[in-house]
């Protein structure tokens, strides 16, 4: 292979590698990715000297015009979403930017900001991913990028020096740059060989190091990454915003195993059953001008009573472990949940939750996981110093009780308890909580309780409740397409009188606040419906695209009771093997590479030390198993060894006269920088 074309492939190959580890993480949409994919191919024969590259050199100061503007717009788009900005305008950015330099490859200087910019992606993919797929795509763009940086070397040097050309019967003569890039005597399938095992060598040098160096911080013991999903559970809930980001999002934000679910007998009914589970998460109290926020009112505390590693909520607060709810309630249901791409720190459950449980500190982990009472039943996850207590400490009016304030903690994983259908023996309202769950803008009052009057006149609470969902669901329709209401229109109002078609987000606030009309207490809550039974990993993957609302409504026999106002829609399609295949290995590498951190370090340490009979079953569990021990001697000898040992490099002679003036040659200098 002539050795231009050689280098051309492999920076190609480079630029689709580094775009594969961002694709990976699921962040870019298909507009983006297709429109990149074509410049990459448009640019191809964009060589030096050929006519695509006379067009793009003639153009070459529109398109810088037109990349400021650009980079101006891609500030103002980050700037305006300060202190949290977005950052999808940047990786757009580098993408342009990216395929504009393919177009213009016209010397070194050139790949090396091709190099730069893809390797920007890669930083951005490592970032944001937490996919299998993005070690498969790390572990090419190594391979590539060593190729490419030789290659890039090697004409860096036929660019910056003379080559002398030698032959035994001519004497030396210059030999044009363009000669040396078309020769296919410079690179061949041994170079690549050989630098290819290079490069492997370098990716299992990585992975013993990941695997070897002590990892520490609470960052890395809890995950500390951010999360990447878009679906927002946030402390201000704008109707219009939750459902249509929701919509056709395929990142999995948690995983959970059910042990009901998986004792059923047949894979079609544990996919039904998990068809059909609601996840709560965040429960807001006070509606008004189309915003769902929380009163705050220290009434609608979330009480949390501890019994060791175990929190239990409310109704649930006298019993002192998991075993003890399951003996009070016959449907209790226990669920171990795996935190992998929320962007909040809610402890999400099956509903209703009545206990959490946070698995105590591994050894050598400098952080635990705590329990964090917030409003209405609901918890939140915090990183905390180990030996902290499982229950952190609220204070109502504190701002650090913001969702925002108490940080995300992706890689954390917790245990929680559910039991199905409403609460026995619910405690009354207190008359502060009552009316808070009652609150009704003064401007909807008249309107909607002349419709509650006509749709659920007076009679038990259970049958009003039905009556307004049924009519809800009888005279609406599902649609994400939403036109805006008029300025100063309540949209629950246009909903409801205007414009009957709407998302979970209108059926649910139209049901809370129909209810509230009603004189029967609610609340608005936000979580996912649903969730993809993975028969390969026995648990259930809950994506963001299952994102819904829903109303729980207080009733004097039942306590709080989960009603869903809105239609039913057809379930999405359910994953394939090979769907569920990627998934398992995406879970394992959430679990193994994510969220490595010390104490798995020394849970694994330990188990080859047994496996070799390095070391004692009995062995206290704080203490360095012998193996580490044993790998620190080994390398501290293997250190003493290469400095005792005796060099076997020839020393240099005294150079004759000839020798000498050979050595000032050219050619004989660019060897010895190349050899360098």
């Amino acid at each position: 292979m002539r050795f231009q074309a050689a280098h051309k492939l492999v920076t190609y190959l480079l630029t689709l590698a580094a775009f594969a580890t961002l694709a990976s993480a699921g962040t870019l949409d298909g507009a983006t990715a297709l429109g990149f994919l074509a410049l990459v191919a448009a640019s191809w024969p964009a060589d030096a000297g050929g006519k695509v590259a006379a067009l793009v050199d003639r153009a070459a100061t529109p398109a810088r015009l037109a990349v400021g503007v650009i980079v101006a717009a891609t500030a103002w788009l980050v700037a305006r979403r300060a202190p949290d900005p977005d950052l999808l305008p940047v990786l757009r950015l580098v993408l342009l930017l990216l395929a504009l330099k393919l177009f213009h490859r016209r010397s070194h200087r050139d790949d090396v900001h091709v190099l730069v910019l893809s390797f920007l992606l890669v930083l951005a993919g490592g970032a944001l991913g937490g996919r299998v797929l993005f070690a498969a795509a790390f572990v090419a763009y190594v391979l590539l990028a060593t190729w490419a940086l030789l290659l890039f070397h090697l004409r860096r040097e036929m660019e910056e020096n003379y080559l002398v050309k030698h032959s035994a019967q001519a004497p030396s003569q210059k030999v044009g740059v363009a000669r040396i890039l078309n020769s296919r005597r410079i690179v061949g399938g041994p170079f690549f060989a050989a630098t290819a095992a290079v490069a492997l060598g370098v990716v299992a040098g990585a992975i013993a190091t990941f695997v070897l160096v002590p990892r520490v911080g609470a960052g890395l013991v809890l995950g500390g990454r951010r999360a990447p999903n878009v679906v927002g559970f946030s402390d201000d809930v704008s109707l219009g915003q939750y459902g249509t980001l929701a919509a056709g999002s395929g990142a999995v934000a948690l995983r959970a195993t059910v042990p009901r679910i998986a004792a059923l007998p047949t894979e079609t009914a544990r996919e039904d059953a998990a068809e059909r589970l609601y996840w709560r998460g965040t429960v807001y109290d006070s509606y008004d001008g189309g915003h769902w926020t929380r009163a705050r009112v220290p009434a609608l505390r979330t009480t949390l009573v501890g019994h060791g590693e175990l929190a239990a909520i409310g109704i649930a607060g006298a019993l002192a472990t998991g075993e003890a709810l399951a003996r009070e309630h016959a449907a209790v249901e226990r669920q171990e949940i795996a935190v992998v791409a929320l962007s909040v720190p809610v402890a999400f459950a099956l509903d209703r939750p009545v206990a959490f449980e946070a698995p105590p500190p591994a050894d050598g982990a400098s952080a635990s996981l705590q329990l964090v009472p917030r409003w209405s039943d609901e918890v939140a996850l915090r990183a905390g110093p180990v030996g902290a207590p499982v229950i952190a400490d609220a204070d109502a009016t504190d701002p650090a009780d913001a969702i925002g304030e108490l940080r995300a903690t992706p890689g954390s994983s917790y245990v929680a308890y559910s039991i199905e259908g409403p609460a026995t023996n619910a405690p009354a309202l207190s008359d502060d909580a009552r009316a808070a769950y009652l609150q009704l803008p003064p401007a909807l009052a008249p309107k909607l309780g002349d419709l509650v009057e006509r749709v659920a006149p007076a009679g038990r609470p259970a049958a009003q409740v039905d009556a307004l969902a049924a009519w809800l669901r009888a005279t609406h329709s599902y649609t994400l397409d939403l036109p805006r209401p008029a300025p100063g229109v309540d949209p629950v109002l246009s909903f409801l009188f205007e414009t009957p078609s709407g998302h979970c987000e209108y059926f649910a606030s139209a049901m809370a606040l129909l209810l509230r009309a009603r004189g029967i207490p609610s609340r608005y809550v936000n979580g996912y419906l649903g969730g993809e039974w993975n028969d390969v990993g026995r648990y259930v993957a809950v994506r963001d695209g299952r994102a819904h609302s829903w109303v729980e409504a207080y009733l004097p026999d039942t306590g709080w009771t989960r009603v869903d106002a809105t239609p039913s829609l057809p379930a999405p399609a359910r994953a394939g093997k090979l769907r569920q295949a990627l998934d398992s290995l995406d879970f394992a590498w959430s679990r193994w590479i994510v969220s490595y951190d010390l104490p798995r370090q020394l849970d694994l340490a330990r188990g080859v030390a047994h496996r070799l009979g390095l070391a004692s079953p009995s062995a206290p569990r704080g203490h360095l198993p012998t193996l580490v021990v044993v790998l620190a001697a080994v390398a501290a000898m293997a250190i003493a060894a290469a400095r005792l040992m005796p060099s076997r490099r020839v020393r240099p002679q005294r150079a004759s006269a000839a020798v000498t003036a050979a050595a000032r040659a050219p050619a004989t200098r660019l060897y010895d920088r190349a050899l360098a």
